[in-house]
C-alpha cells in the first residue's frame, strides 16, 4: 500500500479509466451536503488566485484504488475501493467546466478540461473507454449523457428522450446542472471586475484545477485485501449501509468464482439498487432502508436465530461463508455467490408483496393490523410461509395467518406482554422444520402448546372478559381501539349489504360521553345514599371506556354530538352514520349501564369469531 499526495492534473491527465465497482452504491452526494461545501471551497481558491495571492493546496480527502491488470489495450484500469462519490464528483464538475469554456467559445480550456475527462479516441480499443471515469452499472446512462451532452439543453433533452430520472438536488445529473449553474454565475459578465476578463477567469479556473485541488491518493499493492480495506474504511464516519457492504462482498466473491459480474448484476441485484429497497420504512419499532429490514428477517429465517441490526453484515458474511452450517429442509442450500444472490431475490419478491398487497386481500387486511400490534417479529415466519405456500396453497396461507393474527389480538386485548415474540417465532420455525411441513393445524397446535404469560393462547372467557370489563380506552393508544372497531365493523358487515370501504379519518365516539355528569343524571335510586352515589359514578366512569360504549364516527360528526344527551345523541347518530357498528343502536330507549354491557357482550362474541381459538388435534 502506498499514499500520495496528487493534484488534479496528475490523477486525471493520463490515458487511464477509473472504474467504480457495480456492487457499490450509487452516487448520492447532494447539493446541501456536498456539493454547496466543495463549491464554497473551489471559489475561495479562484478569488486567491485573481488577487494574485499565493496558491497553496487544498485537500479534497482521500481515494483508494486498486490497480486492473491489463492484458491487452492501452487504458490502465484503475477500480475506486473507496472515494468513489468524491470522484464522481469532481469528474462531474470538469465536465461542466469543460462545457462552460466551449459555451464561450474558448476551445483552448475547454480542450484542456476534455483531457481530464476523456482518453483520446486514438488511444482507446473500446468506446466505453473514453471517459476517464466508469461508474456503477446503475449511474452509467445518466453518467454517459452527461459526458456526451455538451450542455444543460442538450442533456435535459436527452434525459427526457432516454427516460432518465433527475433531481436537482442529488443525483448525477442534477451535480452537473449545479456546477454548470454556478460556473456560468461566475462568469457573468456584471460579477466580473473591469481587469478581470473572461480569459483571465478562465485562466485562473485551470489554475487551480491544475495546481490548488489535490487527493491523497492510496494505491493498493497485490498482496493487500481490497475487501478487508472496504470494510475497514467504511467502518468509519457515515457508514454505508449494511446491504452496501453486503453486494461488495458478494460481487466479489462472485469475481474470484470466475462469474460474469454484469450479468449477475442485471439478473439479481440491480432492483436492490432502486428507490423502492432504499427507502427508509417503520417496520415494529426499526425506521430503517426495506433492505436492510428484508436482509435482517431473511437471515433470522435462514439462520434461526435473532440478527441484531447492527450486526447484519457479519452476520450475512458467516452465513455465506459457513452455510452447511445452518442447513434448513426449507431454505434452498446456496453453494456460490451466484447462488446467494438468486436467493435472496427470490425472498425479496415475497417481501416486496407485504409492503404493497393487493387491496382488500386477506394478506392486506392481516399486515395492516400487524402495524396495531406493534411487532416485526413474525416477518421470517411470514417470509417462509409465503415462499413455501404461495400462490399455490394460497388457502393454507391464509389460514395460518387467521391463526398468527387471532394470538397476537387476542394477546393484546389481554394485556400480554410482547416481548418474547422474538423467541417464540424462532421456536415456531424450528418445529416447522422438524414437522417437514408447514400448515395451520401445525402453527395452531405449537402456539396452544406455548405455556407461561409470555406465550400463552388466550381462551375465549378471557378474552370475552377483557372486551367486558377493561377501560380499553384509557388502557390503549387510540389506533389500537380503532383497529379492534374497524374489524368489528367489518365483521358486521351483512352479507346482503354493499361491500363498503371504511373512510380514512374516523374518529372514536363515546356514546356515553366522556363528561356525561350535565345531561346523563344518575338513576333515581342512587342519588339518596352518598356512598351507593360514588360507587355508581366510579363505575360508570370506568364502564363508559369499554368496548360497549364505543363506535366510531366522521370528525366532523364526533364535536356535534359532543356530550349530548341520548335524546339529542341518538338521532344525530342514526341520521348520519352509515357504520354497522351504529347500527344496533336504533333499537335502544336509552344508553345506560345495562345496554353497555349487552353491547359489549354481543361485540365480545363478533370478537371471538373474528380471532378465533385454534381447532386442531393436539
Amino acid at each position: 500500500m502506498e499514499a500520495n499526495n496528487r493534484p488534479l492534473l496528475r490523477i486525471f491527465e493520463p490515458t487511464v479509466c477509473y472504474q467504480i465497482p457495480l456492487f457499490q452504491r450509487p452516487y448520492v452526494w447532494k447539493r446541501e451536503d456536498n456539493w454547496q461545501p466543495l463549491w464554497e471551497d473551489f471559489e475561495r481558491l479562484l478569488d486567491v488566485m485573481l488577487a494574485g495571492e499565493k496558491l497553496r493546496p487544498h485537500f479534497l480527502g482521500a481515494v483508494v484504488l486498486e490497480q486492473l491488470r491489463n492484458d491487452t489495450g492501452s487504458v490502465q484500469g484503475r477500480q475506486v475501493i473507496d472515494g468513489q462519490q468524491r470522484f464522481t464528483t469532481l469528474q462531474l464538475l470538469l465536465i461542466a467546466a469543460r462545457d462552460l469554456c466551449r459555451s464561450r467559445g474558448s476551445e483552448r480550456f475547454a480542450g484542456r478540461f476534455e483531457s481530464m475527462v476523456s482518453n483520446s479516441d486514438t488511444m482507446v480499443d473500446d468506446p466505453s473507454e473514453v471517459p476517464k471515469l466508469l461508474p456503477t452499472n446503475a449511474d452509467r446512462l445518466a453518467f454517459a449523457l452527461v459526458h456526451g451532452a455538451g450542455s444543460p439543453d442538450a442533456l435535459l433533452q436527452q434525459a427526457s428522450k432516454k427516460g432518465v430520472d433527475f433531481s436537482y438536488d442529488q443525483g448525477i445529473v442534477g451535480a452537473y446542472l449545479y456546477f454548470y449553474g454556478q460556473f456560468e454565475e461566475w462568469l457573468r459578465p456584471e460579477a466580473v471586475e473591469a481587469e478581470e476578463s473572461p480569459e483571465k477567469q478562465l485562466d485562473a479556473l485551470w489554475a487551480v484545477v491544475r495546481n490548488g485541488l489535490q487527493l491523497v491518493v492510496i494505491d493498493l499493492g497485490e498482496d493487500d485485501e481490497s475487501q478487508v480495506i472496504f470494510e475497514t474504511l467504511n467502518a468509519r464516519g457515515t457508514q454505508l449501509l449494511p446491504a452496501d457492504l453486503i453486494k461488495n462482498f458478494l460481487f466479489r466473491r462472485a469475481q474470484s468464482e470466475g462469474g460474469d459480474i454484469d450479468t449477475l448484476y442485471e439478473e439479481h441485484w440491480a432492483e436492490f439498487d432502486g428507490e423502492f429497497w432504499r427507502k427508509e420504512v417503520k417496520q415494529g419499532r426499526e425506521n430503517r432502508p426495506r433492505i436492510d429490514i428484508f436482509i435482517r428477517h431473511f437471515l433470522t429465517l435462514a439462520m434461526r436465530r435473532d440478527i441484531r441490526v447492527g450486526h447484519i453484515f457479519n452476520e450475512y458474511k458467516n452465513y455465506v461463508q459457513h452455510t452447511a452450517d445452518w442447513g434448513s429442509c426449507f431454505v434452498e442450500p446456496a453453494k456460490s455467490a451466484s447462488d446467494h444472490m438468486a436467493l435472496l431475490k427470490t425472498y425479496a419478491e415475497h417481501f416486496r408483496q407485504f409492503s404493497s398487497p393487493t387491496a382488500g386481500s386477506r394478506l392486506s387486511r392481516f399486515l395492516a393490523r400487524l402495524v396495531v400490534i406493534d411487532t416485526s417479529t413474525v416477518y421470517p415466519l411470514l417470509l417462509l410461509c409465503s415462499q413455501r405456500l404461495r400462490p399455490q396453497q394460497q388457502t393454507e396461507f391464509e389460514a395460518i395467518l387467521t391463526v398468527l393474527e387471532s394470538y397476537l389480538f387476542r394477546r393484546m386485548i389481554c394485556g400480554l406482554t410482547t416481548k418474547n415474540y422474538n423467541r417464540l417465532f424462532l421456536d415456531l420455525i424450528r418445529h416447522l422444520e422438524r414437522e417437514k411441513q408447514i400448515t395451520a393445524q401445525v402453527v395452531g397446535a405449537f402456539l396452544l402448546s406455548s405455556e407461561g404469560e409470555s406465550v400463552r393462547f388466550p381462551k375465549d372467557g378471557e378474552l370475552s372478559n377483557a372486551l367486558l370489563d377493561y377501560p380499553l380506552y384509557q388502557w390503549w393508544p387510540q389506533y389500537r381501539v380503532r383497529a379492534v372497531l374497524e374489524a368489528l365493523e367489518r365483521a358486521l358487515a351483512h352479507a346482503k349489504s354493499e361491500a363498503v370501504s371504511l373512510p380514512t379519518g374516523l374518529t372514536i365516539e363515546h356514546i356515553l360521553p366522556v363528561k356525561w355528569q350535565e345531561h346523563w343524571p344518575l338513576p333515581a335510586e342512587v342519588q339518596n345514599d352518598p356512598q351507593t352515589k360514588v360507587e355508581f359514578s366510579q363505575r360508570r366512569d370506568r364502564i363508559k371506556h369499554t368496548l360497549g360504549n364505543l363506535t366510531l364516527v366522521t370528525s366532523s360528526l364526533n364535536p356535534a354530538l359532543s356530550n349530548s344527551a341520548w335524546a339529542a345523541k341518538k338521532p344525530e347518530l342514526l341520521k348520519w352514520s352509515k357504520l354497522n357498528l351504529s347500527r344496533d343502536l336504533h333499537d335502544h330507549e336509552e344508553w345506560s349501564e345495562q345496554e353497555i354491557l349487552a353491547r359489549g357482550a354481543a361485540l365480545a362474541k363478533s370478537a371471538i369469531q373474528i380471532w378465533p381459538y385454534p381447532d386442531v388435534d393436539q
